[in-house]
């Protein structure tokens, strides 16, 4: 008996991919083991919008999105460039007593550290900067060659780094700690919501968008369709 397709109204689970392109044949079904019972079984390449769910304990093994990885793409350009923006402009601004200062990500990190919080400071830098710079790059590097009709270098050491990173882009906690210095800043000085600030925002619902959307069940599929079509 194989895994039954669903409609999408299913709760998010992670499927893990135990591929399988040993046969070299373009339509071969994949492997998928289920996340909750572990039990291996065959999907079959292509199929409309919905859910794939385990047929011993139901829980979604992958979903069906139309173009997901085109769409994936899109949002990681945009995203790569909403998050430069977030980190060329100030991400808010404090006139107080006729001082003005204005603060980037990078000078925010700096000025924790100056403080003498250089664990804070580090953590700053790690989540808000260097990690979702991290996960942008390799999203981009799965999905640009891909679109190109080339199958990307190192897939198996980028991915692994895309599900390493990805826990670590906390942009949304960011966003609402800034929320929160706001309401409390806003009493004490004119404070502005810079270019970053916006910037930040939408960079935290492009990734929910790209988590959401991104079929990494699709991007196995389509990288076994190049492999097969250039073996000899």
């Amino acid at each position: 008996m194989g895994p039954t397709i669903r409609p999408a109204q299913t709760r998010p689970t992670v499927a893990t991919l135990a591929r399988d392109f040993g046969s070299g044949e373009r339509a071969a079904p994949a492997l998928l083991a289920c996340p909750e019972c572990d039990l291996v079984q065959r999907v079959p390449a292509g199929g409309a919008w919905g859910a794939i769910a385990c047929c011993r304990c139901g829980a979604t093994l992958c979903r069906r999105i139309p173009h997901a990885l085109d769409v994936a793409l899109a949002l990681m350009i945009t995203a790569a460039v909403v998050f430069t923006i977030a980190n060329v402009f100030p991400v808010m601004s404090l006139d107080m007593q006729g001082r003005h200062n204005e603060a980037t990500l990078l000078a925010m990190a700096k000025a924790l550290h100056r403080a003498g919080m250089t664990p804070v400071a580090f953590l700053v830098a790690l989540t808000v900067i260097v990690m979702p710079a991290l996960e942008i790059a390799a999203m981009l590097w799965l999905l640009v060659p891909l679109k190109l009709g080339v199958a990307p270098e190192g897939l198996a050491v980028v991915s692994r780094t895309l599900a390493a990173v990805r826990p670590w882009a906390m942009v949304e906690v960011f966003t609402l700690a800034a929320l929160v210095s706001i309401g409390r800043l806003g009493n004490l000085a004119d404070l502005h919501l810079g270019a970053a600030f916006w910037a930040m925002g939408a960079l935290m619902f492009l990734f929910a968008l790209a988590d959401t959307i991104f079929d990494e069940h699709a991007l196995w599929e389509r990288v076994a369709a190049l492999r097969s079509r250039s073996a000899p």
